[in-house]
C-alpha cells in the first residue's frame, strides 16, 4: 500500500511528520511519487492563521477527490481546534488531533481492521509529552528535533494554545537518545524545536542544561541550533554557553511580532519595546557575531499608521538580520478575531512589502559584518553547493572539487541575499 504525506505550518509539524513516516514505513506502506495514486493520505494540519486553515481543507478536499476510496487522516491543530460539526463535514476517516499523534500505527491498523477511528480528546485533559522519537531527518544533513509541546502564553492573536495545549517537555533522557540516534546518521546539525523551546524544562533540568548535556554525549561535528525562542526566555546561562561553545551557532531567532508598546500591549506580548530592545543589546555585547532575526506582524487590529510607523522605525534601530513579516490573518475564536478596527487588506499588503523591502537591506547589511563563514554544505547541483552559514545566511560555493560536511569559505560578493562564494576560496 502507497501513501501520501502533506505537512503544513511549522517546523515542529516538519519533525513530527518525520514520525508519522516511519510510522507507516514500519507497517508496510511504502511513499507513493508525487503523480501516484496512493492508498493512504496523511494530512499534518495547520491551524495559525484562517489561511493555513484553508490550506490544510483544501489538501484534505484534494486527497479525497484524487483517491475517492482512499484512507484520509486528517491530524494536528487544525482538526483539534475545529468544532464537532465542522470536523465531521471534513469527510475524512481518522481525526487525530493533539493527542495520540504517536499512536498513528496502531490507530491505522485498527481501522483498517475494524472501520473504527479514534474521537479528539479536549485539549484540557492531557498535559504530559508524547514521545515521538526518529531515526533520521529527511533533510540529511540538518535534522529537527522536538523537544517541547504547547504554549501557555495565550496572545490575543494565536490559536496555537487552544490546538496544542499546555505546555510539556520531552525527557532528558529521550532528548539524547534521539541526538544520539539521529548524530549516526549522515547529519551535521540538529536544529532544536518547539512551540516555546526556550520554555523547556524536565525537573531541574532547562534548555541550557539540555543543550550541555546533549554537546557532552554527541560528536563533535554535530552543531546545535535553536530553531525559536521569545525574548523573555533567553537567559543568561544559555547565553554564556553559546558564548562558551562554538558548537551551538551563532544565531538566534526572537520574534518581536511588533515594534510599538500599543500594538504589543493588544497583542498580549510580555514585554515593551524598551525591554527588548535592551536585552538584544545585552545579547550582542556578550557575542559580538551573534546574528538576530524576527518575526514581525503587520496589520494587525488597530494598527494605524503612525503604529505601523514606529515598529518600522524600531526594527531599523535593533538590525536584525532578517525578517519573516506576516500580514495579520485573523483566526476565529481568539481574543483579537472580537476587537474592532480591522485594517484594510491593501494596506497590509503596502506594510508588508515595505517591511519585506527593509528586511533585504537588513539582511545585506548583517551579511556584510562577516569574512570568512563557517558552512553547512546541505545540496549540490552541477559543481554549485548550497549550504547555510552558522548564521542562518544562504551560500552558494564553485567548487570543481566535492564538498561535504561543515567547511570555511570567504565570499566573493553577496547577490539577492545569497554570499557567493567562487572557486578557491575555500579556508584549509
Amino acid at each position: 500500500m502507497k501513501y501520501k504525506l502533506f505537512t503544513l505550518g511549522c517546523k515542529v509539524n516538519a519533525y513530527e511528520s518525520q514520525f508519522y513516516q516511519e510510522q507507516l514505513q514500519s507497517i508496510g506502506f511504502e511513499k507513493g511519487k508525487d503523480d501516484e495514486i496512493c492508498d493512504l493520505y496523511l494530512i499534518n494540519t495547520c491551524t495559525v492563521t484562517n489561511t493555513a486553515a484553508s490550506k490544510s481543507r483544501q489538501r484534505i478536499h484534494f486527497a479525497r477527490k484524487e483517491n475517492p476510496q482512499a484512507i484520509v487522516v486528517a491530524i494536528g491543530c487544525y482538526v483539534q481546534y475545529l468544532s464537532d460539526d465542522k470536523r465531521n463535514e471534513l469527510g475524512v476517516d481518522i481525526v487525530i488531533g493533539a493527542n495520540h499523534k504517536n499512536q498513528l500505527a496502531s490507530i491505522l491498523q485498527d481501522y483498517i481492521q475494524h472501520q473504527k477511528a479514534n474521537s479528539i480528546i479536549s485539549i484540557e485533559d492531557f498535559n504530559d509529552f508524547e514521545s515521538m522519537p526518529i531515526t533520521q531527518f529527511e533533510t540529511k544533513k540538518r535534522a529537527f528535533l522536538k523537544i517541547q509541546d504547547g504554549c501557555n502564553q495565550y496572545c490575543s492573536y494565536c490559536a496555537i494554545p487552544f490546538a496544542r495545549g499546555h505546555e510539556r517537555s520531552q525527557k532528558k533522557e529521550e532528548v539524547i537518545q534521539t541526538a544520539i540516534q539521529l548524530s549516526k546518521q549522515d547529519h551535521e546539525e540538529i536544529v532544536l524545536t518547539g512551540i516555546h523551546t526556550g520554555r523547556y524544562r524536565d525537573g531541574s533540568c532547562d534548555l541550557t542544561q539540555l543543550l550541555k548535556e546533549l554537546l557532552k554525549y554527541t560528536p563533535e561535528r554535530i552543531h546545535y541550533r535553536i530553531s525559536s525562542i521569545e525574548i523573555t526566555e533567553v537567559s543568561d546561562e544559555l547565553i554564556q554557553l553559546m558564548k562558551e561553545n562554538k558548537r551551538i551557532c551563532h544565531h538566534l531567532h526572537i520574534p518581536i511580532q511588533a515594534g510599538c508598546n500599543e500594538t504589543l500591549q493588544r497583542m498580549n506580548r510580555p514585554y515593551t519595546i524598551e525591554e527588548f530592545k535592551k536585552r538584544i543589546q545585552w545579547i550582542r555585547n556578550e557575542i559580538e557575531d551573534i546574528s538576530i532575526s524576527t518575526d514581525v506582524i503587520t496589520g494587525f487590529v488597530q494598527e494605524s499608521k503612525k503604529e505601523f510607523e514606529i515598529t518600522k522605525q524600531n526594527l531599523k534601530d535593533i538590525q536584525f538580520s532578517f525578517l519573516h513579516v506576516f500580514p495579520y490573518s485573523k483566526r476565529d475564536g481568539t481574543k483579537a478575531s472580537f476587537m474592532k478596527g480591522e485594517v484594510n487588506g491593501k494596506i497590509k499588503k503596502e506594510r508588508v512589502n515595505e517591511l519585506i523591502s527593509l528586511s533585504n537591506v537588513l539582511r545585506k547589511e548583517d551579511m556584510k559584518r562577516f569574512s570568512k563563514l563557517n558552512v553547512l554544505i546541505e545540496s549540490s547541483k552541477d559543481s554549485i553547493y548550497m549550504g547555510y552559514s552558522d548564521q542562518y545566511h544562504s551560500v552558494q560555493i564553485e567548487s570543481s572539487q566535492p564538498l561535504s560536511g561543515r567547511i570555511q569559505v570567504h565570499y566573493d560578493h553577496i547577490e539577492n541575499g545569497v554570499y557567493i562564494v567562487k572557486e578557491g576560496n575555500i579556508c584549509d
